[in-house]
């Protein structure tokens, strides 16, 4: 079963010329997920740092990460709760470790469109197409994030943007992160919610600059900042994810993590966020 093609009428991200002053300069913003742990690893080092310096910090995130694998070991036998609830668990730990103000799940109010019914958007699970890149389970059913109808997940994030009225959105840019078919989705639900609302997207780079500064992507440049300082809350809110991967420890620069399919990955103290003309 293969990702569905999103509309031709998908809006393109609306130019952001300077996006760390956005975010340097805002109130209240909001970061846009696809599953527990997310944020913590695509995003910890930059909402870290945001809530440290008096930001307001709301998170959203679209499935409870149903699909994925659990570290062995990492539950009791004694264990009797479903899996999500286990989920919700770590990213309210992780969440607090990072100090974001508040959190809410796409398709429960306040992320929900007025007068809908409240909408389980699950995980859609994944399988490796290759080293790096992600591509949806054979087994994703229709009611997965990346398979249910768009417009269901703009007007869910719409509604919360109505809510939360942020002066920033942060959110995956069109590769979304590995190629994961709910960061991709992740990505649309976001522009689309983005566009209609009048409120800019400042995208997370997948791919950081090589050492010479280059960044291949037509129309892009990449602007990256790092964050020092973050890296007791980014420990403490990775940690909390025991069923979805192991801390190996800090290195210079980053967190040294391995994944519950065996993938060593490092959370770098660095966030390099796209600058689009």
């Amino acid at each position: 079963m293969s990702t569905p093609v999103p509309p031709s009428t998908d809006p393109a991200p609306v130019p952001v010329p300077d996006p760390w002053r956005l975010l340097d300069t805002a109130v209240t913003v909001l970061a846009v997920h696809a599953h527990p742990d997310d944020e913590s690893l695509s995003t910890g080092p930059l909402l870290a740092s945001l809530a440290a310096a008096g930001t307001r910090v709301v998170l959203v995130t679209a499935t409870r990460g149903e699909e994925g694998e659990i570290v062995p070991g990492s539950l009791d036998a004694a264990e009797s709760r479903p899996l999500e609830e286990v989920r919700d668990a770590e990213i309210t730990a992780a969440a607090s470790a990072l100090g974001i103000a508040e959190r809410h799940w796409l398709g429960t109010a306040p992320a929900l469109s007025p007068g809908a019914a409240p909408r389980r958007y699950r995980d859609s699970g994944m399988r490796w197409v290759r080293e790096g890149l992600a591509g949806p389970s054979d087994s994703a059913g229709a009611d997965s994030f990346s398979l249910r109808p768009l417009e269901d997940a703009v007007d869910d994030l719409l509604a919360l943007l109505e809510t939360v009225r942020p002066e920033v959105v942060i959110g995956y840019d069109d590769e979304g992160t590995y190629g994961h078919p709910d960061h991709v989705r992740a990505h649309h639900v976001a522009v689309g919610a983005c566009a209609r609302a009048g409120v800019p997207l400042v995208e997370i780079a997948s791919v950081l600059p090589d050492v010479s500064g280059t960044c291949t992507e037509p129309g892009s440049l990449i602007s990256e900042r790092d964050h020092p300082a973050s890296a007791e809350p980014v420990l403490r809110a990775v940690e909390s994810y025991r069923t979805q991967l192991t801390v190996v420890g800090e290195e210079p620069g980053g967190i040294a993590i391995r994944h519950v399919g065996g993938q060593d990955d490092t959370v770098r103290l660095r966030t390099g966020l796209h600058v689009r003309a």
